[in-house]
């Protein structure tokens, strides 16, 4: 074969995509299309970027409002003492359970958690949302009580007597701990947990009090922001914490953007409106993952035949066989927040596993001007408690309506049928139902329910017990 008989056919001058017509000169970009591309190019990393970056941005907005509007300093615990008020915005937080949470920066030295006796559930996790390690009844403590070593990234691995010692990969860190109300005694469940403590390690001899901020009545926004301030808060977690090595491809492509580790946040006018045309068409795709995305994973679906969904289809590092889990790991965290091993646990045992329906029994979604039936089967799986909370779909937060309240519980004095099972009423107005048993829906807005149950039994999974769809009443 001739030499010119190998030579490949030219570049030609004008190629069609989905960004328009792309212009070449001898086989070269002109100008025009070159920045074009880089555009384009940035683009789509920002987009998929703003995908990743969910969980981090998620957390450090919790950080950033608990500093910024509450006036919480570091090893502050904020305590919804009087339950979470549903005016307050909080990923899918509800109002029957007795929260506390805090934030800190394992860059300043190791840190001791000191979690008491008792009926506490809690958690610690990084600002990945990766579960570091779980306290309280299912952690190793076993509800038994204990203290927490938590070393950072660049210790050394030495256990000390008398510590639970866990290894953290990065230096931002929250943790979660609920008060389980047992018999009904509420200020009891408040008691335990302001008897948790946390401090620095140096401070161990003589650790300094800590401070309880209410939350309860607090009116935040807890919620990962829009437009530029996304990106703001994401700089600052990757300027806090060391590059973990499945990230540094995404620091590459954040790099052009002008987010770049060791470096102030100061882009320019094409990396802003690069940045919140990203921002914006995120938002739309996390939204349409959360809310569709069931569909196209196997496993979603908890009973046979029903619209209800596990809420927690990620695991609890984020990792499955052959890859890291980015769509489920956006899934939960577009509405929700903290990840254990303890939550959306799939087998009997101290922990709590939640569902949760987009669409009522004929196929369509909840809508707050109409009315609804929810029959739950006598003896709900639940060895602590269940609850049912209703969610806004625009803010995935508590539904805010009226009567303040988006809840019923286990704990609620609720009307029970004569074979033990209950109908809780989803209407803008009460109906003929017993008023116990009625959450208030509000006209023009759409809402989700989500069903917990607390410390699940057996039924759960052996197909026993079965929770029926939400029906138009």
């Amino acid at each position: 074969m001739a030499i010119s008989d190998r030579t490949a056919p030219a570049h030609p001058e004008s190629v069609e995509s989905r960004i328009g017509a792309l212009h070449y000169d001898v086989g070269c970009p002109t100008p025009d299309t070159s920045q074009r591309l880089f555009d384009e190019m940035d683009f789509q990393r920002a987009v998929q970027a703003y995908l990743w970056a969910y969980p981090a941005v998620s957390f450090e907005s919790i950080r950033s409002v608990a500093k910024n509007d509450l006036g919480m300093e570091p090893f502050d615990l904020g305590i919804a003492d009087n339950f979470v008020d549903p005016r307050s915005l909080w990923l899918t937080a509800n109002d029957t359970t007795i929260y506390a949470f805090v934030n800190f920066d394992l860059s300043q030295g190791p840190v001791v958690i000191e979690i008491p006796p008792g009926a506490i559930v809690g958690l610690v996790d990084d600002f990945w949302q990766r579960s570091l390690v779980d306290v309280g009844l299912p952690g190793p403590d076993a509800g038994k009580g204990g203290k927490f070593l938590l070393l950072p990234p660049d210790a050394s691995d030495d256990a000390h007597d008398g510590y639970y010692t866990v290894h953290a990969h990065m230096h931002d860190h929250n943790m979660l701990v609920r008060g389980i109300i047992v018999d009904g005694d509420i200020p009891d469940a408040v008691q335990r947990i302001r008897n948790v403590r946390i401090y620095s390690w140096s401070e161990r001899e003589h650790p300094t009090p800590n401070r309880f901020v209410s939350i309860s009545g607090a009116r935040i926004d807890t919620r990962p922001p829009g437009g530029l301030e996304f990106w703001r808060r994401l700089s600052r977690v990757i300027d806090n914490n060391p590059v973990q090595e499945h990230d540094r491809f995404h620091m590459a492509m954040l790099k052009p953007l002008g987010i770049e580790k060791g470096k102030p946040f100061q882009p320019d006018d094409r990396q802003t409106r690069i940045l919140e045309e990203a921002a914006e068409l995120g938002d739309a795709m996390a939204r349409n993952v959360m809310y569709e995305n069931s569909q196209r994973m196997s496993g979603a679906t908890a009973f046979p035949g029903t619209r209800w969904d596990w809420v927690i289809l990620v695991t609890p590092r984020q990792e499955a066989e052959n890859y890291s889990q980015l769509d489920e790991r956006l899934q939960y965290t577009y509405g929700a927040i903290y990840l254990s091993p303890g939550i959306g646990k799939m087998r009997p045992g101290p922990g709590a596993t939640y569902l949760q329906a987009f669409r009522d029994s004929a196929g369509n979604h909840f809508d707050g001007a109409k009315a609804y039936r929810l029959h739950i089967p006598a003896n709900p799986p639940a060895a602590a408690f269940w609850s049912l909370t209703l969610y806004d779909t625009a803010t995935r937060s508590m539904l805010q309506n009226p009567t303040n309240d988006a809840a019923r519980s286990g704990y609620d004095d609720l009307a029970v049928n004569e074979d033990g099972s209950i109908d809780l009423f989803l209407s803008p107005e009460p109906g003929t139902g017993p008023t116990s048993n009625w959450i208030e829906t509000v006209p023009g807005r759409g809402f989700y329910p989500m069903f917990r149950l607390y410390s699940p039994t057996s039924p759960l999974f052996d197909g026993a017990w079965t929770l029926p769809d939400v029906e138009p009443a």
